[in-house]
């Protein structure tokens, strides 16, 4: 059996609320991006055209940009521009770039799957905007969208792994310091998985509890 030192389990839980903090930062930003994102996409006003245009290539052309590269471009032009930040910062901005692309795909996608009968049977009420969202668009397009941003949010966790490229001591890199400390290495990585699992195993749950309850609606 391995024995883990103090130093050894204070390191494993600091790099363990690191890649939460990782995480959560980039998600939360992810999520207010997606959101601006897919308004910008679904406005049909004349001068909001270009506007648009940009967020659809922007779209387009970060998910097809690796996370790696992403984060390398931010670093480096954060320290270009003189930007005193840290690595934590610097990461936690790439992750939200990158997931603001791909959730507002997946918000795009859940909020076309609303029939456009229903969205037309709205206007002709006369609905006001927030009552549209709010009785009509919404609640049928959470039942396409949650599924999908949780899962996408869960696997994003493993890709905060990238973060230690620029100097970000998170989970993975803890294992790998520990284990050149003279640990055994398997033991080590199993711990850490079980750690990557203890943080994604809640949104797994939360993503089972709102299916149950959007269906229930």
């Amino acid at each position: 059996m391995i024995a883990f030192s103090h130093y050894d389990i204070a390191l494993l839980l600091q790099a363990m609320g690191r890649t939460v903090e990782l995480s959560l930062g980039g998600g939360l930003l992810g999520i207010a991006g997606a959101i601006l994102l897919t308004a910008l996409r679904l406005s049909d006003l004349r001068y909001m055209f270009p506007l648009r245009m940009l967020a659809v290539l922007y779209v387009q052309t970060i998910r097809r940009i690796p996370f790696i590269v992403t984060l390398y471009i931010v670093f480096f032009c954060a320290g270009m521009m003189g930007v005193d930040v840290s690595a934590t910062v610097v990461a936690i901005g790439s992750i939200g770039l990158i997931a603001a692309a791909y959730l507002c795909e997946i918000l795009h996608g859940g909020v076309k799957t609303v029939p456009v009968e229903q969205v037309e049977a709205a206007l002709v009420l006369n609905l006001p905007l927030w009552a549209r969202w709010r009785y009509v668009i919404g609640p049928q397009a959470l039942s396409a969208i949650v599924p999908p941003a949780v899962g996408y949010l869960v696997l994003f966790i493993k890709d905060t792994a990238l973060a230690s490229q620029i100097g970000v001591v998170e989970l993975s890199q803890a294992g790998v310091i520990l284990s050149n400390r003279g640990l055994p290495s398997v033991q080590v990585f199993c711990v850490v998985l079980l750690l990557y699992f203890a943080i994604s195993y809640p949104l797994t749950c939360l993503s089972r509890l709102l299916e149950k309850r959007i269906a229930v609606h």
